[in-house]
């Protein structure tokens, strides 16, 4: 089973346990995701099975879209509701327009500190760990970009506290938590992540995803469809051997600076990405076609 599944992840689960229930149902070995979700969040996740496990770092790249929730005048310590109440506060007047200065202001920007409760790593300890610790540590601006970031909701109350919706088209490495601490600083008051959902990864959509209790093994994609929209490029026979061996091909065969397709006789041969000015395979996949 090579392919790819858009499973739409519950809140309660982690992105390991998706991946693991994936594993028991179709007794797979090689189970992987792109972009972790936290148990709290729901949405689109985009999970490898089999040989495409490989393929996965061509998606890190991909742009998200994301739809959280925003509670007003409460802080915890991982910005969302899972962690310690560090402060509530009353929440100064602020009105809607009030809310779309500041989010065109943070738009604008090209960098933002992750949270303490992060997976990233300084000095080959993850962020959170030097957090449960209570240490300090020097946590760096990393490199980002919003393409869209709006209010989609009016300003109202839940669970006590003042409330708001936003969708956000955003980069690798963005962290909504962090946007929401920082559009909360810009309104003088605190805030908290309350909710978020997922909607798109890539090519992959919330509209088309399943539940884990919903999915069967005709839900798997297949890697040529997935990859569909990438170059495609015709092999010759002489260079069949050669790239069941590995070969790096170059301008002569290909130019593009992004992943392409590998075709003999009209079946899926290879997947290549680009490495300084060459390219290098990612994934074989000549021998399914060369034992039937």
């Amino acid at each position: 089973m090579d392919g790819f599944f858009n499973i739409y992840k519950e809140k309660g689960y982690t992105s390991f346990d998706v991946c693991n229930k994936i594993k028991h149902l179709f007794k797979e070995k090689k189970v992987g995701h792109t972009g972790t979700l936290d148990p709290n969040a729901v949405g689109v996740m985009q999970i490898a099975v089999g040989r495409a496990t490989k393929l996965l770092p061509i998606f890190e790249d991909h742009i998200k879209i994301y739809e959280p929730t925003i509670h007003f005048g409460i802080l915890t310590d991982t910005l969302d509701p899972e962690g310690k109440i560090i402060k509530e506060e009353d929440v100064p007047n602020f009105t809607l327009d009030d809310v779309k200065k500041k989010l065109e202001i943070l738009k604008n920007k090209t960098t933002q500190i992750p949270p303490i409760y992060s997976a990233i790593k300084v000095n080959g300890k993850k962020l959170y760990e030097y957090a449960r610790e209570n240490k300090e540590v020097e946590i760096k601006e990393r490199p980002i970009k919003i393409y869209e970031l709006e209010a989609i909701s009016d300003l109202y109350y839940e669970d006590g506290y003042l409330a708001l919706k936003l969708r956000m088209k955003v980069s690798k490495g963005f962290y909504v938590r962090s946007l929401v601490r920082d559009l909360a600083n810009e309104l003088n008051t605190i805030g908290i992540m309350s909710d978020l959902v997922r909607i798109q990864t890539g090519d992959f959509n919330i509209l088309n995803s399943k539940k884990l209790s919903e999915i069967s093994c005709d839900d798997l994609m297949k890697i040529e469809d997935v990859f569909s929209k990438y170059p495609r490029f015709n092999a010759r026979p002489y260079l069949v051997p050669l790239i069941k061996n590995g070969i790096m091909l170059d301008e002569r065969q290909m130019t593009c600076d992004c992943p392409f397709t590998v075709y003999f006789e009209d079946k899926l041969l290879a997947i290549y990405a680009p490495k300084d000015d060459r390219y290098y395979r990612v994934q074989y996949f000549g021998d399914s076609h060369e034992n039937n």
